[in-house]
């Protein structure tokens, strides 16, 4: 029923989060970050409501596009998958696959609420494919109201001393970080073109981020610049020193810490931890887990020795049928 090769194959009439376009009839992606989004011209396509408009805002539009809204059973090709919010990012899902087992995939996910993201809920099945980005022990992220107030506090003291700009990726981060800005440090924030598009979007889901600028020449309109990180370096903060006559301060919103030339790392991160995770696994109750993503074998044996559930990686070499697993 289900197998792993370039994503997650139920059958042969269903590919989940391909890693290329893959020759599926039908698939499945979970949400609209650009290393999930691979499309093609004659598939079938299935992801929430939100997923599909922010698709096809960034990318294009899909011909052959199946929007889902959460909760509600759809038989695709004898196959009963249905979708969840995984509070990853706008319209991220979890599915819930009904078969001879139930399988529950997880996607990326995050437990806690955001300012702008309902966190996920447990799903229920036999197996849970569980993502396993930070699961590692060692990565612990603190709760979201303190981390909003350390942001707020942090912006405000530097904003006053000079210029901040705060990095974030552009999609999810980056409109979380603007409303970061508007509701704890009173600021309305200049954002750069990609960040605007995707504010945009959220905003016309329903999504209040608050008030914010569209960069354009305008850099005196507010103390505070929102970037993508991979145009946030060196040589841009001494352009804006040399242009605005003033001290920059940089932060990156990560969960990954990391030696960096940013003068400040906040832990906001739009995945579970590794408490996080065991949480979910737990509260998901199935018989076997398999991970993947990330740190694949060492979360697999933190879930069999800490919560008793059978685990294995599911991209191990050798194990690509689920029937190999049990």
């Amino acid at each position: 029923m289900l197998s792993f090769d370039s994503g997650i194959l139920v059958g042969k009439k269903l590919l989940i989060d391909p890693s290329g376009k893959g020759n599926s009839k039908n698939i499945l992606i979970t949400h609209a970050h650009a290393d999930h989004v691979k499309l093609n011209s004659s598939g079938t396509y299935y992801f929430s409501k939100e997923t599909a408009r922010i698709i096809e805002s960034r990318y294009r539009k899909v011909k052959r596009a199946k929007p889902l809204a959460f909760g509600k059973k759809v038989n695709i090709d004898g196959i009963v998958v249905s979708l969840h919010n995984s509070g990853h990012i706008l319209g991220s899902a979890s599915a819930v696959v009904e078969g001879e087992k139930t399988i529950a995939v997880s996607g990326d996910f995050k437990l806690q609420n955001s300012l702008i993201q309902q966190g996920a809920a447990p799903l229920q099945g036999d197996v849970l494919i569980v993502e396993s980005t930070f699961g590692l022990p060692s990565f612990k992220f603190p709760k979201r109201e303190q981390l909003y107030e350390e942001i707020g506090s942090w912006i405000k003291e530097k904003s006053k001393r000079g210029f901040v700009v705060l990095a974030g990726y552009s999609l999810g981060k980056a409109q979380e970080l603007t409303a970061i800005c508007n509701e704890y440090a009173g600021i309305s924030p200049i954002v750069h073109d990609s960040v605007f598009e995707n504010n945009r979007v959220y905003e016309a889901l329903g999504v209040k981020l608050g008030t914010y600028h569209k960069l354009n020449h305008n850099l005196r309109d507010s103390p505070v610049l929102i970037m993508p990180p991979s145009l946030v370096d060196h040589n841009l903060q001494q352009v804006l020193e040399h242009s605005l006559k003033k001290e920059v301060f940089t932060a990156l919103a990560t969960g990954w810490s990391f030696r960096s030339s940013y003068n400040k790392i906040f832990p906001l991160s739009d995945h579970a931890d590794f408490n996080q995770l065991l949480q979910y696994v737990k509260e998901c109750s199935p018989k076997l887990v398999l991970t993947m993503h990330g740190y694949e074998r060492e979360l697999a044996n933190y879930i069999q020795r800490r919560l008793g559930i059978p685990a294995k990686p599911l991209a191990e070499k050798g194990q690509k049928v689920l029937g190999e697993f049990f």
